[in-house]
């Protein structure tokens, strides 16, 4: 056979153009080598392209996709699949037209775009079977069954599988059941998880030596450690297992020359070391792990190993190696952290950035406020105090791009500062609980600057309060709950500890300083309560100071406020639609702001429909956009929105209408949203309702937690724009302060469940 071929090669027979390209290019992928294989698809395609083979053009950028997809690079490889897609079209290729809508499908499963992925793999499915390819058909199958079991439809995802299985060969039925056992683990259906994880390791021992077979034995490997922890059983012998299956992978990367493989087998192995407590045994793994992924230049794999090198530094006392090292993860992270966001925080992954990588972090700012208690240089705490808060700063922001789904915390810091810099009367409160304790960094008063020189920020005080994140967090989600019932008092339990926690350390400060307003930059849970409603056990926060609360000291602009008395559009539902209950209060609050701003027009029920409020957007720009209306923030913001008389204002719907105000440089001052509400514990819808001016493009949001009392609502929300239009040297969050103790001194409405929900979010000025 082999003198047959060099005859024919003799003879002058050669691949057609781009194929030796093409099969070079699969050959790398197979070796783990992805960013090569990337280069060697696109000079298949050219290649392809000169030789106007369309077909053979379209497959090179569907396999370009595939490595890209592979690296986490889900833009360029959903681009790739957009020119293929259009390619096909035109040829008319019904087999490459149901591969693109199959591989679009698969990308999107963890993209910006998840919402397109059954639609896409369902038409890609059809197309399949029509065309008995079963190869395909089981791709698109193994892509809609992690669709299914994201959307918590178990049993239909584990039949998609094991139709998948039928139709496969034998590498993709060990793929298509390390998916499933990996769905079974998310739905803690323990015994399914172990047999379909054995069935995984069994599959992938028969298979030829290649990338896939050593990331199966690895997959398998992490079913086998995540049952150890959280199945009843806790059986040992799991952990051994997932060793002996790690250093099976190691083999074979190292038979392959697959450096991607070997990295993770060698970090893995560290991280099982590391969690038996053998440091000694898991460092030097996990630096030969490091210095692969290095070489390869896998931000992906190195961030990890980083981070797993700077946590051992850490438990082994080496603190000052181990800040480096998490100063190392971080910016290495910081460098991929939308596509970590983007594969987070879709609706698919059943997962956030912050539970996915938040932890790197909360460690180093950890380390860095310890450090800081042990220097006694006063300049080099400050710089120690400032960088602990920055990197926690950094995981806010990277909050809000994961929850929002694109980047338009990003594009927002381009136009701000510092909040420091902007008042001498507040004091900017940065929470950060740790497990041990919770810091409270409280930032001075700049110091007096010549004119025309740029403000610089005060001195930060620290406060440390003897309360870990585990007990901090049910005391406030105590909290929460029992505020929203009005029929007894106790939350004056919480509301009192919570106050001697957080507010009591800073009282000496806040009167040496004589500050007026307190300004907070919360975390976690603490998104979810009102800080207007602590208790000193004689009166609530907000009978001495002004409350408001940012997202982020950064993630707003920081301008002092222009005068809130310019052009007013109100809208306002006073009728029960959509099942949603009447607010027969909402005319007169409409009526009243109206007289208060002489504006005239207000869009009420029937005249609010969707299309009439966007239509008053193009107007002209607006002062203060006040919309009285049912809204919901859900931790999905796909199930975020605002009432409308005949449909609803998604987060995105107002972003679009507000946003081109403030690229112009007439930013809205104000948007109200006076009857919204976030589910109690729901961390992460809070998160939504706090970033919520840093989405619209809004300077401030006036907001509430949680669905108030009509009438009270209407009460609170006329006196604050009277104390806004008749007093213009008081702040939003003084002007609310007023409202709310106006509102607390009401026998009717005593409680905090009325008057505490109101927030103003942003600039508080």
């Amino acid at each position: 056979m082999a003198v047959m071929v060099a005859c024919a090669s003799a003879a002058g027979t050669r691949p057609a153009p781009g194929q030796t390209r093409a099969e070079a290019a699969r050959a790398l992928a197979e070796r783990g080598q992805f960013e090569s294989a990337v280069e060697e698809w696109r000079r298949a395609k050219r290649e392809f392209a000169r030789a106007k083979d369309a077909d053979g053009e379209t497959g090179a950028l569907l396999g370009e996709a595939s490595a890209l997809a592979a690296l986490g690079h889900h833009k360029f490889a959903l681009s790739a699949l957009a020119a293929a897609g259009e390619l096909a079209d035109r040829a008319h290729s019904r087999k490459r037209q149901a591969e693109v809508k199959a591989a679009r499908g698969r990308t999107n499963i963890f993209s910006r775009q998840a919402d397109q992925s059954e639609d896409l793999l369902r038409d890609a499915l059809k197309m399949a079977r029509a065309d008995k390819n079963d190869a395909l058909a089981a791709s698109a199958l193994d892509g809609l069954a992690i669709v299914l079991a994201a959307q918590d439809k178990y049993l239909d995802a584990i039949t998609a599988w094991d139709q998948a299985i039928d139709l496969s060969d034998r590498a993709t039925a060990v793929r298509v059941r390390l998916n499933k056992a990996t769905a079974a683990l998310k739905a803690a259906a323990f015994p399914d998880a172990l047999r379909w994880a054995g069935e995984v390791a069994k599959g992938a021992e028969a298979l030829p030596d290649g990338h896939g077979k050593a990331f199966a034995f690895m997959g398998a490997a992490e079913i086998f450690r995540r049952l150890f922890i959280e199945a009843p059983e806790h059986d040992n012998a799991l952990r051994l297992r997932a060793f002996n299956l790690h250093k099976a992978a190691e083999k074979v990367a190292v038979q392959i020359d697959d450096r991607r493989a070997l990295s993770y087998a060698l970090g893995y192995q560290g991280a099982l070391y590391e969690f038996e407590g053998n440091h000694a045994a898991a460092l030097p793994l996990t630096r030969r792990a490091l210095a692969i992924a290095q070489q390869i230049q896998s931000a992906d794999a190195l961030h990890r190993w980083q981070w797993q090198v700077a946590r051992l530094l850490g438990k082994t006392g080496e603190r000052d190696a181990a800040i480096e090292a998490y100063r190392r993860a971080v910016r290495t992270l910081e460098g991929i952290r939308n596509d970590v966001a983007i594969r987070s925080g879709n609706r698919n992954a059943r997962s956030s950035f912050r539970e996915a990588v938040g932890a790197l972090y909360t460690e180093l700012a950890d380390l860095l406020l310890q450090r800081a208690t042990a220097v006694t240089d006063g300049a080099e705490i400050q710089a120690l105090l400032r960088e602990a808060r920055g990197t926690a700063e950094l995981l806010k922001a990277a909050e809000l791009e994961d929850y929002f789904q694109d980047d338009c915390v990003m594009l927002l810091k381009s136009k701000t500062r510092t909040v420091e810099t902007i008042s001498v009367k507040a004091a900017l409160i940065y929470i950060v609980p740790l497990p041990d304790r919770t810091e409270l960094l409280v930032s001075l008063p700049p110091p007096p600057v010549k004119q025309g020189a740029e403000p610089v920020p005060g001195r930060i005080e620290r406060f440390t309060t003897r309360v870990g994140e585990a007990e901090l967090t049910t005391v406030l989600r105590s909290f929460r709950l029992n505020l929203e019932n009005r029929t007894t008092n106790e939350f004056l339990e919480q509301a009192q500890q919570l106050y001697a926690w957080l507010i009591k350390p800073l009282e000496p400060l806040m009167a040496a300083h004589r500050f007026d307003t307190m300004v907070f930059v919360p975390d976690g849970a603490l998104r979810t309560i009102p800080m207007a409603a602590l208790h000193d056990g004689e009166r609530f926060l907000i009978e001495k100071y002004a409350v408001a609360v940012t997202p982020g000291l950064e993630l707003m602009e920081s301008k002092q406020a222009a005068n809130v008395a310019g052009r007013l559009m109100i809208a306002g539902i006073s009728e029960s639609v959509q099942d949603f209950p009447p607010l027969p209060n909402v005319p007169g609050e409409l009526s009243a702001i109206g007289k208060l701003y002489n504006e005239r027009e207000s869009l009420l029920d029937s005249e609010g429909i969707k299309a009439s409020i966007e239509g008053k957007f193009g107007e002209v720009p607006f002062t203060i956009v006040h919309i009285a209306s049912h809204g919901h923030i859900d931790s999905d913001i796909r199930k975020s929105f605002v009432l409308t008389y005949d449909g609803r204002l998604t987060l995105d719907d107002l972003e679009r209408l507000i946003r081109p105000g403030q690229l112009a440089d007439k930013p809205l001052e104000l948007l109200t949203l006076s009857a919204c509400q976030t589910a109690a514990g729901d961390d992460r819808a809070a998160l939504g309702l706090a970033g919520v001016a840093v989405k619209a493009g809004a300077r401030a949001a006036f907001a509430t937690l949680w669905f108030v009392n009509d009438q009270a609502s209407a009460q609170v929300v006329v006196d604050f724009y009277t104390e806004l239009k008749s007093k213009p040297d008081r702040t939003k969050a003084q002007a609310l302060q007023a409202a709310q103790t106006r509102l607390l001194r009401d026998e009717r409405f005593q409680h905090p469940c009325y008057w505490a929900p109101y927030l103003i979010i942003g600039n508080w000025l």
